[in-house]
This record gives structure tokens, C-alpha cells and sequence, in this order.
């Protein structure tokens, strides 16, 4: 593999940021940085981000974005429809877990992802997968073998669809199209450990 893949689990909620460099740089991406920026930063050491990338909007995967993207100066992308979740208490179903009070709300200022994205070095296909959010996306290095599902796709399960954007007619159909993926391709999860797109796909019947 010429990337390097480094989780950090992240906050009350157990979220998996990584930390994704391609080999011989000396810059990287973030993938959901969770509510731990001294963690990650600590974690980031001398690499440079070069994007902060956001699978989907809900609070615990976002909440590091904004201050990440100030100090390095790095552009945040996200899925068109999760953007009015970025600074929106509600939207993003921020509970008080954080002991943060609405006015401490970071503010994240994203774009929405291209179709495919070229950034540090990896070459990213987004592919849209709504279900958990209206806007969730997986990231796809086709190349390395390896994406990136948020809260699309779980080692033995998919996430939560009582949130706001959560529908499981969308769901049931973004996990259909992963399943067409290799079957040996690595899944980098946003809770809980890797898994394969073969080793999921036997678990379904749809």
C-alpha cells in the first residue's frame, strides 16, 4: 500500500478520524476529525493537512473541522446536502454530551465534494451514499483498495437512521451500491474496527 492509514478514536462517542498520508510527503488528510483537536494534533506531529475531509455532518465526526482548517489553513469538504449541518446545533445532533454550550459551537466553513478529489497525492473518488444523513459520502482510493464509510457501512452493521437526515429506503440502497465494490476492498469505518466490503456483503441479503 503507498498510503499510510492512522486511526485515532476520538471523544464520548468512540469516532475513528484518520489520518491518511501517501508515502514520501510530508502532507496529509484528516477524515472526520472528531472533538479531540489536542489529540490529533499531538497524533499529526510534523505533517502538514492539506484537507479536512467530512464523511457527513453529525456532530461527533466535525467537531475538531474548524479549528484543524484555521491552524493549518486547509479547505473542509463535505456532502452537498450535510453542509447546513456544520453550523447548525440541531442539525447536526449535538446533545450536550461535550459539555459545550451552543454559543462554544465551532464554525466550520466547507465546500461541497467534487466527484472525485486529488488531493495530497491520493486521488479520492466520493461516491454518495445517503442513509444515516442525507449527504453522507464514502471515500474511495480505488488504487489502494481502501475507503473510507463514516456511518454508511459498519463492520456487521450501518448507521443509525432516527438522526436528521436518516432514511432506510436511502440506506438500503447506498449499501447496495458499496456491495458492488471488490469484494477485497478495506473498509476504514467511523466507529468500530476495519472490515472488508466481502465480508459485509455476506451479511446482507438486499
Amino acid at each position: 500500500m503507498s498510503v499510510s492509514i492512522t486511526p485515532i478514536i476520538c471523544g464520548l462517542l468512540q469516532v475513528n478520524a484518520y489520518i491518511v498520508q501517501a508515502k514520501g510527503r510530508d502532507d496529509c488528510v484528516v477524515i472526520d476529525p472528531g472533538d479531540e483537536y489536542p489529540k490529533l494534533k499531538a497524533a499529526l506531529g510534523a505533517r502538514r493537512v492539506g484537507a479536512v475531509l467530512l464523511t457527513h455532518g453529525h456532530f461527533d465526526h466535525i467537531m475538531a473541522a474548524g479549528e484543524m482548517a484555521r491552524d493549518f489553513n486547509a479547505p473542509v469538504y463535505v456532502g452537498a446536502e450535510d453542509a447546513e449541518m456544520l453550523n447548525d446545533i440541531t442539525k447536526s445532533d449535538y446533545t450536550g454530551m461535550l459539555g459545550l454550550a451552543e454559543a462554544d459551537w465551532p464554525v466550520i466553513d466547507a465546500t461541497p465534494f467534487p466527484e472525485s478529489l486529488s488531493v495530497c497525492g491520493m486521488d479520492f473518488t466520493v461516491l454518495a451514499t445517503p442513509g444515516h444523513s442525507r449527504g453522507s459520502v464514502c471515500l474511495y482510493l480505488k488504487d489502494e483498495g481502501v475507503m473510507f464509510s463514516g456511518d454508511t457501512l459498519f463492520r456487521a452493521g450501518y448507521g443509525r437512521l432516527d438522526l436528521y437526515g436518516g432514511k432506510m429506503g436511502a440506506m438500503l440502497k447506498s449499501l447496495k451500491s458499496l456491495f458492488t465494490l471488490p469484494e477485497a476492498v478495506q473498509v476504514y469505518p467511523g466507529h468500530g474496527d476495519a472490515t472488508t466490503i466481502g465480508e459485509e456483503r455476506a451479511r446482507y441479503r438486499i
